[in-house]
C-alpha cells in the first residue's frame, strides 16, 4: 500500500515500525504532538516528513537500515 497522506496511513506506517509515537516522532524529527496530530487527522505531514513516510512504505526495512533513534525498547521491537 502506498502512503496517501491520510491519518490512518501514518498510524499504519508507525505501527509497522513497532515504534511508539514518541520514538516515531524522534525518528521523523518532529514532536510527539505532531505525530498525534497526524494520526488524528488534525494535521498532515508535508515536505520531508511526507517523503520519509513514502520511503518507509516502499522499503519496510528503512528504519532498520537507518536507525536514527536510540530507544532500546523500540529498537528491539523492530527486530
Amino acid at each position: 500500500m502506498i502512503y496517501g497522506g491520510k491519518a490512518e496511513d501514518v498510524k499504519r506506517i508507525r505501527n509497522t515500525t513497532g515504534m511508539s509515537q514518541k520514538t516515531f516522532a524522534s525518528y521523523m524529527g518532529v514532536s510527539d504532538k505532531t505525530v498525534e496530530a497526524w494520526e488524528s487527522g488534525t494535521n498532515h505531514p508535508s515536505g520531508a516528513a511526507s517523503r520519509i513516510l513514502n520511503m518507509m512504505e516502499i522499503d519496510k526495512d528503512l528504519v532498520i537500515k537507518f536507525p536514527f533513534v536510540s530507544n532500546v525498547q523500540d529498537k528491539k521491537a523492530l527486530r
